[in-house]
């Protein structure tokens, strides 16, 4: 792998697929993409659930943030508002994505090469 580029957080039970809710999820799968859209698992982090039931504690969803604030995007299966508003304060993108996570990681490199394309042809 190149030199990594940006590193995500999955919200996996399994590091095979993208499947909890940010809140609900008990473990992050931890990657480094490179330019060409290589990644590499750096390891499996373990955090404690933000969500209790459909209430969210304040304190406790920014400790749940501080478990992925290394991280420069978030993908899970389902993102609530308060969350992804707490992970965008710190510059941390967040989105819903299920499935393999080979193909989440696919779908957000093509996704960001993508903007980088649009955001060259509006600087000429």
């Amino acid at each position: 792998m190149d030199k990594a580029v940006y590193r995500v957080a999955l919200a996996s039970t399994d590091n095979r697929f993208v499947d909890q809710h940010f809140g609900r999820a008990e473990s992050f799968l931890i990657v480094d993409v490179d330019d060409n859209g290589d990644y590499e698992e750096i390891e499996q982090r373990f955090v404690n659930p933000v969500c209790n039931g459909g209430h969210h504690d304040a304190a406790k969803l920014k400790r749940g943030v501080d478990g992925v604030s290394d991280c420069n995007f978030v993908l899970a299966a389902r993102i609530g508002d308060g969350a992804r508003g707490e992970l965008e304060e710190r510059g941390i993108a967040a989105f819903e994505m299920p499935g393999p996570v080979s193909e989440a990681i696919r779908k957000l490199d093509g996704y960001l090469k993508l903007l980088q394309e649009m955001n060259n042809i509006k600087g000429q």
